[in-house]
């Protein structure tokens, strides 16, 4: 251990370069894990509170209903199943209607969502969002609207919109609705079709006084898509004691586009990392190949005076172990510690046209940083493991000197 650190020491110059090769892919990848992660979590929440929650209860597909959802006329007893299984945070009732929008010649396809606004928060984060006016309350006639579609109808707070609903359950339904809000939308798409609506008025537009679409809900305890089991855990507790013409969906059921960019995000996060994995140990490789071939003559005259193979090599892999670990940690406080100055100025603002873009796909315009303490290590550790593997060739090349070859060496 104390040669190790003697040539740690009188070999500076290699010894930060080989601590760099392990500290500069262990910050690289806590950074990448961290932008990915945050942006995962960001669709996840996006696609769960903006729409479709952490699952739903609806009746069974119906052939003919086209884009509808069939109707619930008594929602009573998917309540009660909700209300029988543990680990649901909220539930809420909705009813989600087809409709054409129009003012004057302008109109526009969208959903009526019939929500009880003292309820839909923790499954519905469109309350929050409101740039113009106010959000709804119990009793109130009025609708909230996204600004993509306030634009398209050159509408605003105030002005009237008439709705057309054609569910093929409930017929043709009038009315006309003030716009009591209007909000912005993390996808443009929502903007231009979500209409919130209180879930009286949806019924009157849908004329069934007690109809439903849905019961929405969150399940305890899921922050993100890599705890989300928890949700499917949930929903297989549902489908047991729920009537046989009603089902459970999960997550990966109402939002398969993320279910599938996160199948495609997985393996690509491990391939960045792989690449620099194989760098780094490149780099370890040759700097501690390059130390031996220096020492040529030193460490043949170790070996002269009685040193086993073993123990040369042990000492170079000591070397290899040292550097290792302090690469690792080191690179691991520097991936948590931009991370950290990031999160502490509100995270990386997006501007100009990208964020129109980052809205179309569902990003937050603000990129947010996220590393777990798994993370975290598994980086770290795996970088060093990697710095380890990769000593032991320049460590067998030393063990194999020959001592009368090594001390004629001449560098």
């Amino acid at each position: 251990m104390k040669a190790a650190w003697r040539h740690l020491k009188r070999n500076r110059g290699r010894t930060i370069l080989t601590l760099l090769a392990v500290l500069i892919p262990v910050y690289f990848i806590i950074f990448m894990f961290g932008f990915a992660s945050a942006n995962l979590a960001d669709m996840f929440e996006t696609a769960t509170r903006i729409d479709t929650g952490h699952f739903q209860i609806r009746h069974e597909e119906v052939r003919g209903l086209g884009s509808a959802v069939p109707l619930m006329q008594d929602p009573g007893a998917a309540l009660a199943a909700v209300d029988s299984v543990d680990g649901i945070a909220w539930r809420t009732v909705r009813l989600d209607l087809p409709a054409l929008a129009s003012v004057d010649d302008r109109s526009q396809t969208v959903y009526v969502q019939g929500v009880i606004p003292e309820e839909i928060g923790p499954v519905s984060a469109i309350g929050d969002r409101i740039v113009d006016g106010t959000y709804l309350a119990t009793g109130d006639d009025g609708v909230v609207i996204g600004e993509e579609l306030a634009d398209l109808l050159k509408i605003g707070v105030g002005d009237e919109l008439v709705l057309l609903g054609a569910h093929p359950e409930a017929g043709i339904g009038v009315l006309k609705a003030p716009v009591a809000g209007v909000y912005s939308a993390p996808l443009g798409e929502l903007g231009r079709t979500v209409v919130h609506a209180t879930l009286e008025t949806a019924r009157r537009l849908a004329r069934s006084p007690g109809a439903a679409t849905a019961i929405v809900g969150r399940v305890e305890g899921v922050t993100g898509p890599w705890n989300a089991d928890r949700i499917d855990s949930v929903t297989a507790a549902l489908a047991g004691s729920l009537p046989e013409d009603l089902e459970a969906l999960g997550w990966q059921e109402l939002v398969p586009d993320v279910v599938s960019y996160l199948r495609i995000m997985e393996p690509m996060l491990w391939v960045f990392a792989g690449v620099f994995f194989a760098l780094g140990a490149l780099v370890v490789v040759n700097t501690l190949y390059l130390s031996v071939m220096e020492r040529t003559r030193e460490l043949g005259l170790v070996i002269s005076l009685g040193a086993t193979r073993w123990r040369v090599m042990r000492m170079v892999l000591i070397e290899a172990t040292l550097i290792a670990i302090a690469g690792a940690v080191y690179g691991a406080i520097a991936g948590v510690g931009i991370i950290w100055i990031i999160e502490a100025f509100g995270g990386i603002p997006i501007w100009g046209s990208a964020v129109q873009f980052m809205k179309a796909v569902g990003l937050n315009p603000v990129l947010h940083l996220r590393a777990s303490a798994s993370q975290v290590l598994l980086a770290a550790a795996a970088m060093a493991a990697v710095a380890i593997v990769a000593a032991w060739f320049p460590a067998y090349r030393a063990s194999k000197l020959e001592p009368v070859e090594a001390m004629r060496y001449v560098e």
